[in-house]
């Protein structure tokens, strides 16, 4: 190989080394969420974030036979202080069709459904919390066509004492295995913000979880959270929620 081959050579190799690490630079400045909607053509998609008090929308954009991506940037300080802590995101075709997720810098999540229906079809990969939630979504979503059909067979048959009360004792047991569920998740990701989704998870405003009577549940998981999260927005209110329980059980002691 002569001088002016190892030479060029040489020059590939730096020009490849720095484009490699622009690329990494980039990444760590970086959240990007994208994903494909089967059935979304050139609908608009937004992304907002979920704040402890409200709901900021970021970014929106038309579809592209059904793909989206957005990325944002941390280029202030601000931006990166928000950016580098997981928070929640929301992809909103409409009011009533979203998705919930999880991101923070360096991640590239993806996320794949079926744009008439997203909260029910939709998988995340890309990143371990929005895999999480999703997992906490599809088990929502078993217990949801569970229940429906028998809230269904409740209101045909009002009058009906003995088969509103067998109704009523299958929803109580489907409403216990998915607390068992939940419990065991918690257990199992005491470390995981996408834990604390699965406290806070409802269905038709009913939570599976009362802050008092599972104190000792909520005390455990905000001590673990508060630990790798320290200072997390979405992690105040449980503190607070805490101290308050805790104040209130000393008054009566």
């Amino acid at each position: 190989m002569n001088s002016r081959s190892i030479f060029y050579l040489l020059s590939w190799t730096i020009f490849a080394l720095l484009l490699l690490l622009a690329s990494c630079q980039s990444a760590d400045h970086q959240m990007v969420i994208s994903g494909e909607l089967e059935n979304g053509g050139s609908r608009m998609i937004r992304l907002a974030r979920i704040d402890n008090s409200e709901t900021v929308l970021l970014d929106s954009m038309y579809m592209k036979n059904g793909y989206f991506e957005f990325a944002l940037e941390a280029i202030t300080d601000e931006q990166k202080e928000i950016l580098s802590r997981p928070m929640m995101y929301k992809l909103i075709l409409s009011d009533d069709n979203t998705v919930t997720t999880m991101a923070q810098l360096g991640e590239s999540i993806r996320i794949m459904a079926d744009a008439d229906n997203m909260i029910q079809t939709y998988r995340a990969t890309g990143a371990r919390q929005a895999e999480l939630i999703c997992s906490l979504d599809s088990a929502l979503t078993v217990f949801v066509h569970q229940v429906d059909p028998l809230w269904n067979k409740y209101q045909q048959n009002l009058e009906e004492d003995s088969i509103r009360e067998k109704l009523e004792a299958q929803y109580v047991d489907l409403v216990e295995q998915h607390t068992r569920f939940l419990r065991d998740f918690i257990e199992q990701h005491q470390s995981d913000l996408a834990s604390y989704i699965a406290f806070y998870q409802s269905y038709n405003r009913r939570s599976f979880f009362n802050e008092q009577k599972d104190f000792a549940l909520l005390k455990k998981l905000t001590e673990s959270l508060m630990e790798q999260y320290p200072e997390h927005p979405y992690l105040q209110r449980m503190q607070q929620k805490v101290e308050f329980l805790e104040s209130q059980q000393h008054d009566t002691d």
